[in-house]
Order: C-alpha cells, then structure tokens, then sequence
C-alpha cells in the first residue's frame, strides 16, 4: 500500500510510498518505547521538520516556528504565529504561549498546506495591485504638477534624536547611485506637512524606519496610510524606546506601543509585505525592488525578508476543534483517553475507515504485554493529522456515519471536495478608536445608532490581545462605515494607525479627534509635555491626512454622529429607489 498528497492536501505530490508492514512496524516500535508520534508517511515528514529546528527539546518556540514552517514553503504573518502560539497554550492548559509541541505543529503546518494547495489550484495570487472593492484614493505616483525633482527613495521614519538616515542609509544609497529625499530637520512645524506629502508623492520607494529611541507615533500613523494606498513600503521595526529624552517609558506605555505595533505590523502584512528588523537588509532588498523591477510581495528568504503570504487566513480553530473532541472523550478529564476511544474520535472528526495499517499490530502487542493503550493530546494531534490524509484500501467497504453530535460538529473538518461560499454578516458601522477611560459607544453612538435601526459592531472588549486582530479585521472589512474616535484621555496610538491605513484604501470613514492638554492622565500616570507633544503631533497629522483625502472630520462626537447617520439614511435612500 502506498501514501500519495495531491492538490489540497500536504505536499501537492508524492512525498513518500511504503508498505503497510514497514508503516506497522515503526508505528509499534514507537510505541513500545512511548513516543506514539508517527503513524505514516504525514507524521513521519512532519517529525523530520520538527527534529530538525527543534534543538532538541522537544518544542519549537516562536523563532523556530517560523524556521520550520518556512522550511515547509509556509510564510505566516506574525499575526498567525501570535494565535498558533496562543491556540497551543489554550489547548495544552500550560502556562506558556511561548513554544508548541509536535502535536501541534502537526495539526498548523497541515491546515497552512491544505490552504496553500487550496489557493494554489484556485490561482489565487498574492495581491500587488490596489484592491478593487475599495474607491481608493491614496498617493499617485510622480505628480505632474511637482515642484522638486524627482527621487528614488524617501527616507520616512523616526527622526531626532536618530541618526541612521546619515549613518547608514544614506552612505547606502549613495554607493548604489539611489537618489533620496531626507525630511529630517532640526525643528519640525506644521507646514513642513505639504512639502513631505509632495515629497512622498514623488518617491518611487517609501523606507520607513521605525527606531527604538523615539515614539515615533506621528511615522507609524504615515507608513499606515501609505500601506493602506498600496505604496511601495519598505519597513523597518527596530523595537519599543524603553526611554524618550531621558524620560523612562512606563509599562502602561510600553503596553500601547506593543499594541499598536502589533497593529502596524498586521496591516502592512496583509498586503503580503515582509517587515524588517535589520536596515542593511532592508536597504538592499529596497535596491532590488527598485532596480529589478521585483515587488515587496515578491522578496525571499535569500533576499534576507521574511516573506508573508495568505496573512488573511485564520490558523487555530482546527486544533479547538480536535481539543473539544478530545475532551469529550477523555471523561475523567485525566489528559489521556484510550486507543479505542482515539479511534472512535478519528472517525468522528475525518469520517475515515479505521482500517489503520498499524492498528491490529498495536492492540495485539498490547494486549500481550498487558499495557493498557491510551494517548495525550499531543499523540491524539499527531493521529488526526495522519489520519486526515490516510486513503484506506479501497476493496473496504464504507462506514456507517456516527450521528453523535461530535461528528456533525465537526464534519466540516473532513477534507473539501469543493470550496464553500462563505456567508459574511455585515453592518453598517464599525465603533473603532479608543477605549480607554472612555464611553462615548455607550453613551452616544450606541442609542443613535438603534434609534435609527443601524447596525453596528463594538470592538470593545475587556481583556485584548493580538488574538482580537484577526476578528476585527474581518469586522472592519464588511463594514460599510468606519467610525473612528480618538479622545483626549488615551494615547489612540493603534486606532490613528488603523484610521489613517483605512483612509488610504480609500474607505468609508468618519473621524472625530481630540487633541491632548497638557497635564492629562493615562492610566492614572500623567503624560510629561514631551509626551504630549509626540501623541498631538501624530493627531495633528491625521487630522490634515483626513482633510486632503476628504474624510469628514470633527471635534465633537455628536457632531461626527450627525453626519454619519445622514450619510448612512441617504444611502438607504438611494438603495430603495433602486
């Protein structure tokens, strides 16, 4: 008997043939020496992977995650690294979300393939061009009417104190003959706005380099709107500033940084663009893309990026789904549950024959010795993955279907014959910006939104995590406005880098925006006057972005409430007349 993957299934071709006894024989010799792990030809090329990045230990952590999915041709976002990692601690109970088991990588490495397959016989292509479904209205390329001569590379990012322009880029630059356009002065003011925006327009290549010493809030929120209209993006993530001029950053800071870097990151990774840590690198594969006519999307592992690609898949609810099975059957909630009861569970979740080239060797050898057959959930992983892609003898005759109501739970991780239609549940407004210490969706938007029969999705949620980003992605995408606040007790950081990457698709949004005073607290710490001056300079920024762009713009919430709602009943005005 021989094991073969095709299109939609890991692989895509043969990957290895063997017969039953020699599969029967490594299962129950694994077995004897209780590392039930590799049942066939699946398990077997996923264990060489795993052993191979591994180190040893028996785990992959977050680095070496990523080295062994890339080795299997997989490129997630960090994103879909974050939730495999947090998907694993969930289903194992530990107390790390640090590091997978075998298991585990079995079950993610196969849903990725079966994806990648899936998109592969569809000729779904990784997405170079503006998306259509958006009126986008982001930057044009060499503006006729510009007043400086045209460049290669505009040299966006983090600012004073940092010198990496002078350093590093530049002297770069120079040697591979790219002309460049340095916004850096000594004192910024607000009209040098206009004059960067032309200089952007005109650039061929945006490097931003987000440094470690600064805030940078006001380059997140450009480099954000500058992905959101599909620009040539070049960037570079150096790290949080643990100190801004000698004044220490707190925790709660620290927190907000991490957060809407996380933010930056999934947004300019779903263009399918790598990011960057090391400006070398970055600098040369910029001179690639530049010379060669090569596209972001298109950089390699060799190029030194860290290619990204499908980042809107959603990894994890297959390994939920296997633990909810699992815990069905392990009723003494012991972490364990029998061969029999395995088996028993495998039909239920791949409606497979249980003709297992191993299996009748196993119970007999256990039998033998008086062992009593039972397997963890990392063992149980490994089963279903084997057994997702087993193709029984086809002299055997087909299986009665269980009707308990785990198989008819679960039925929809059989493999797929043909891609579904995916039902999407849309609404009308999308209750995004800040959070904190605030209750403007209470209080306002909610009661006008119902008073007019409006629909609305509240992304606000008591415990966040980068978990969330995914599902407000997906809620923000069909949703037919975007309704942003960013108010005058929060930093807004994460919110004015999503509004300005909406804005630059060209996305329905209204946005109302608060400026801070000085004195303000967050989180009960009052923010110095450098601190202030940072988070206003990026309102500041955002507010001009939405007045170029024509985005309705207010102050005041009721105000920005009134216009949306007249915005949103002419519309359903214009949809009944028609």
């Amino acid at each position: 008997m021989s094991f073969f993957r095709t299109c939609g299934v890991p692989g895509g071709t043969a990957e290895w043939s063997g017969s039953s006894s020699d599969v029967s024989q490594d299962v129950v010799s694994d077995w004897h020496n209780g590392s039930m792990q590799v049942y066939g030809s699946v398990t077997r090329r996923y264990l060489t992977v795993f052993n191979k990045f591994d180190n040893g230990c028996g785990k992959l952590d977050r680095k070496e995650l990523i080295r062994a999915v890339n080795y299997l041709k997989v490129f997630p976002s960090r994103s879909q690294v974050y939730s495999m990692l947090r998907c694993g601690r969930e289903c194992s109970g530990r107390d790390s979300e640090d590091w997978i088991t075998l298991g585990e990588f079995c079950v993610f490495a196969a849903e990725f393939e079966e994806y990648y397959q899936q998109q592969s016989c569809l000729n779904v292509e990784t997405p170079v061009t503006a998306d259509p479904r958006y009126n986008h209205t982001g930057p044009t390329l060499h503006s006729q009417t510009a007043s400086m001569p045209p460049f290669k590379v505009f040299l966006g990012g983090s600012c004073n104190p940092t010198t990496w322009r002078k350093d590093i880029a530049i002297p770069h630059l120079n040697k591979v003959n790219l002309s460049y356009y340095n916004p850096q002065v000594e004192n910024w003011t607000h009209e040098l706005i206009a004059i960067e925006d032309e200089a952007k327009m005109i650039a061929e290549l945006l490097l931003f380099v987000i440094d470690n010493s600064t805030r940078s809030v006001a380059s997140l929120v450009e480099a954000s709107y500058l992905s959101g209209g599909r620009r040539s993006l070049v960037l570079v993530m150096k790290g949080l500033p643990t100190h801004v001029d000698n004044e220490k950053i707190s925790d709660n800071e620290l927190k907000d940084l991490r957060h809407s870097h996380a933010f930056l990151c999934d947004l300019v990774e779903r263009q399918c663009c790598p990011i960057f840590e090391d400006l070398p690198v970055a600098l040369r594969c910029a001179a690639k893309v530049l010379t060669r006519g090569v596209h972001m999307s298109q950089l390699t592992l060799g190029d030194g990026a860290q290619p990204v690609k499908h980042a809107d898949f959603k990894v994890g609810d297959k390994l939920r789904n296997i633990k909810e099975t699992f815990r069905e059957f392990d009723s003494t909630n012991s972490g364990k549950i029998s061969l029999s009861n395995a088996f028993l569970a495998i039909r239920a979740v791949t409606g497979k024959d249980l003709t297992f080239p191993a299996y009748d060797q196993i119970v007999a050898s256990c039998q033998d010795s008086g062992v009593k057959t039972h397997l963890d959930f990392n063992e149980f992983c490994c089963l279903v993955t084997e057994y997702k892609y087993y193709e029984p003898p086809t002299d055997k005759g087909p299986f009665s279907r269980l009707t308990s109501s785990i198989y008819r739970w679960l039925s929809t991780f059989k493999k797929p014959s043909t891609p579904k239609e995916i039902v999407e549940i849309k609404t009308e407004v999308f209750l995004g910006g800040t959070c904190l210490h605030t209750s403007w969706r209470e209080d306002i938007a909610i009661p006008i939104l119902q008073q007019h029969n409006l629909t609305y999705f509240n992304p606000l949620v008591s415990d966040w995590n980068m978990g969330n980003i995914p599902l407000e992605a997906k809620a923000k995408e069909t949703s037919l406005y975007l309704l942003f606040v960013i108010s005058a007790t929060s930093r807004g950081i994460a919110s004015m880098i999503e509004v300005a990457h909406y804005i630059g698709q060209g996305r329905k949004v209204v946005l109302c925006i608060e400026n801070m005073v000085h004195g303000v607290c967050v989180y009960d710490e009052k923010l110095s006057e450098r601190a202030v001056r940072d988070y206003n300079r990026a309102r500041c920024y955002l507010a001009d972005l939405a007045i170029r762009q024509g985005v309705p713009f207010f102050n005041d919430i009721h105000k920005a409430m009134e216009a949306l709602v007249g915005k949103l009943l002419v519309e359903h005005q214009v949809n009944n007349a028609q």
